[in-house]
């Protein structure tokens, strides 16, 4: 595509706009549902509290022998069972329900259903995460590619271009398994998947405090703030090539975020409430044009003053 030095591009029209709302509302709550039932499971709901959770935990505790049953209020044996209910298979039973219910083995041994079920857990969290901050390139990719229809050329699906920047975030959940992984058979982290010492959460904020000051932080932040800079600079026609723009765009975005996602060991991997703050984070982050630097700053100072703290 030609390098335009107009930016001002008449709107996609309405129905393409929809595939964008409609493909990303699907996404988004899919990959939500799934974390606030891991959320739900493993009572880390900001605001929430899961008693189920905590009548099993209750069953754990021996009966107390000591206080007689009362036998004064005998059980009603004519009313018949309701057969006709049928039984509650809500994210309790199944193959949901099991996947939901995930939570690291407490003996340190792990199968293979165990990695896998950590890396699912990473790649939907990640794609609800980031998939909010690539909107402004989905609706320009939109505009575009109407662009392109209108004046007979080639054009693609602005979906396409959403799977390959998630995919890109899906290969980041595979490496980041690993890390993980090792955390748990070194103790670090509980089976809740939380900190065991507070060094730990120091390290990574400190950490993700100092990468906010670097110039790789500020080269990828860079391409991710500018959406149709980078789309003219890596344009390619074609199905493949709307592929590899998501792709590659998807890892300028890594580049952008990692140490951000590493905070996640810091507070709990199924902070929910941390998850969602990182969520508004990397939005406003990407949406910071007017005063970037300021913003970077800002953030990785309250992150390495966090750190501190922590260590104190």
């Amino acid at each position: 595509m030609e390098t335009q030095t107009n930016t001002q591009f008449k709107q996609a029209p309405l129905k393409d706009r929809m595939v964008v709302y409609v493909g990303v509302a699907i996404v988004l709550l899919i990959s939500w549902f799934y974390i606030l039932g891991m959320g739900w499971h493993m009572n880390t709901l900001p605001f929430i509290e899961n008693t189920s959770m905590n009548m099993n935990m209750d069953m754990d505790k021996p009966m107390n022998m000591d206080k007689p049953m009362n036998m004064d209020k005998p059980m009603n044996m004519d009313k018949p069972m309701n057969m006709d209910k049928p039984m509650n298979m809500d994210m309790e039973s199944g193959i949901i329900g099991s996947v939901l219910k995930w939570m690291p083995p407490s003996d340190g041994l792990w199968s293979m259903s165990d990695f896998t079920l950590l890396f699912l857990m990473w790649a939907v969290m990640m794609v609800a995460m980031m998939t909010p901050s690539i909107l402004p390139m989905l609706f320009l990719f939109t505009t575009l590619n109407a662009r392109n229809r209108n004046n007979g050329k080639e054009t693609s699906s602005v979906m396409i271009l959403l799977f390959g920047y998630l995919l890109s975030w899906v290969l980041f959940s595979l490496v980041i398994t690993f890390p993980q992984y090792a955390m748990h058979q070194a103790g670090l982290l509980n089976p809740m998947m939380e900190p065991t010492h507070a060094y730990i959460g120091s390290i990574v904020l400190c950490l993700a405090g100092i990468y906010q000051f670097t110039p790789f932080k500020e080269a990828c932040l860079t391409v991710c703030q500018s959406p149709l800079s980078f789309l003219m600079n890596n344009w390619r026609d074609g199905n493949l090539g709307t592929f590899l723009i998501g792709y590659k765009h998807g890892f300028y975005c890594i580049g952008c975020c990692w140490a951000l996602m590493l905070t996640l060991f810091a507070l709990g991997v199924m902070n929910i409430m941390w998850v969602m703050v990182l969520t508004v984070f990397v939005l406003f982050e990407k949406l910071s044009y007017k005063r970037p630097l300021l913003y970077r700053r800002v953030t990785g100072l309250v992150f390495i003053s966090w750190g501190i703290f922590l260590s104190l």
